[in-house]
């Protein structure tokens, strides 16, 4: 099969063809954008241009020229402040999506929805304050992507409606872990790890702007704002420090051995049909690597952040007793819960009960890992935390 090559001026001209539109604004992001193209055309072996991570690339720079339009037409976006309450920083598969659903399922907290990280900005020919079409574009995509791998909805549970990670919208910034949990691009995921990644998080901001924005104009209220996504460990924890330097940290910890053979299937599921030089046996190094240097470089920072500012989690409170521990984390968070509270989460809790979803089945031998490398290698982070 042919090697595919992507380049960085077909790709914008590519943009600016499909969107009718030519000011990508700030370029800082062409840095990035060509260091991930380079790795792309070294290691990811895509069956086609807009294949996996080709196509993710590609959307994103539509977004990007579309957002610069949107602030040009709507500048009262740029008045919107963003309040984060709190980001939850663990590791994947540690019950954080649990958590963040909870905490967002609070009248006094929000979250982004799926639908929103999808197409965040109003598709044309759509009636202002009216986003059901983008509602109903991002279902079919849920349904085209459950299609394309169909045993995802084993891993996560995709909902178009629920809320969903910020990192979807730092993906439009090129530094995103998103593109080598896609692609055998192991090099580009220690790169991106040891960027600075403040101006990444300055857009991600700038999107929340545009978000909260469009809610306003909805008559929808302004609330603290709940993040989430593994991306704060495995490489932007420098920008989400310096952008919302007062959120609260919410570390949720597991088993190391629980979790990594978990998150190589799923990156397996993501890579193995878009990719013509995928290799099972080569995940599980790649995401040891990433996980102990996240890991590592963040117990050295915590003792430098603020007392209280980082609250652990242990996986199996939340497992045990979520809605006691949505009530600690509002607590800790300002908040002392009420019946609405108790009542929304006790909903979210029933709504996301995990048996209601396949089970996801892998072997940690697949991916070159087994439980007594995955035990020493992170003995480190388990004797502290576990």
């Amino acid at each position: 099969m042919s090697q595919v090559t992507l380049t960085v001026p077909a790709l914008l001209e590519a943009s600016r063809a499909a969107t009718g539109l030519t000011d990508f604004g700030d370029e800082w992001f062409l840095g990035p954008l060509e260091r991930l193209v380079g790795f792309v055309n070294r290691d990811a072996g895509l069956v086609a241009a807009d294949a996996g991570g080709g196509g993710r690339i590609a959307s994103a720079l539509n977004d990007r020229l579309q957002l610069v339009q949107y602030l040009k037409d709507h500048p009262a976006v740029l008045e919107e402040r963003i309040e984060v309450a709190c980001a939850i920083i663990g590791l994947p598969r540690t019950g954080s999506t649990m958590v963040h659903r909870l905490l967002a399922s609070s009248p006094r907290l929000t979250a982004l929805y799926w639908w929103e990280t999808a197409f965040p900005l109003p598709l044309p020919g759509e009636a202002p304050g009216d986003p059901t079409p983008r509602q109903a574009a991002a279902r079919g995509f849920v349904d085209f992507l459950l299609n394309e791998w169909p045993d995802f909805e084993s891993i996560d549970p995709m909902d178009a409606m629920a809320v969903n990670e910020e990192v979807v919208l730092l993906d439009r910034t090129f530094l995103s872990s998103t593109y080598d949990s896609m692609m055998p691009i192991h090099e580009y995921g220690y790169w991106q790890a040891d960027q600075d990644h403040e101006r990444a998080y300055r857009e991600l901001e700038r999107w929340m702007q545009a978000i909260q924005y469009q809610r306003a104009q909805r008559g929808e209220p302004r609330r603290p704002w709940v993040l989430k996504t593994p991306h704060h460990m495995l490489g932007g924890m420098s920008g989400l420090l310096k952008v919302f330097p007062a959120a609260k940290l919410i570390w949720t910890h597991r088993d190391v051995g629980q979790v990594l053979p978990s998150y190589c299937s799923m990156c397996c599921s993501l890579s193995i049909s878009t990719s013509t030089r995928y290799r099972k046996d080569a995940e599980g190094a790649h995401w040891t690597r990433r996980f102990r240097t996240g890991l590592e470089r963040f117990m050295a920072l915590r003792d430098s952040l603020p007392e209280g500012q980082v609250i652990d989690l242990p996986y199996q409170d939340t497992a045990r007793e979520p809605e006691a521990v949505g009530e600690r984390l509002l607590a800790a968070l300002g908040f002392t819960a009420d019946e609405q509270d108790r009542t929304a989460m006790r909903e979210c809790i029933a709504a996301n009960a995990r048996e209601k979803r396949p089970t996801h089945k892998y072997a940690a031998a697949d991916f070159g890992l087994s439980a007594d490398a995955i035990a020493r290698d992170f003995a480190f982070y388990h004797r502290r935390y576990l």
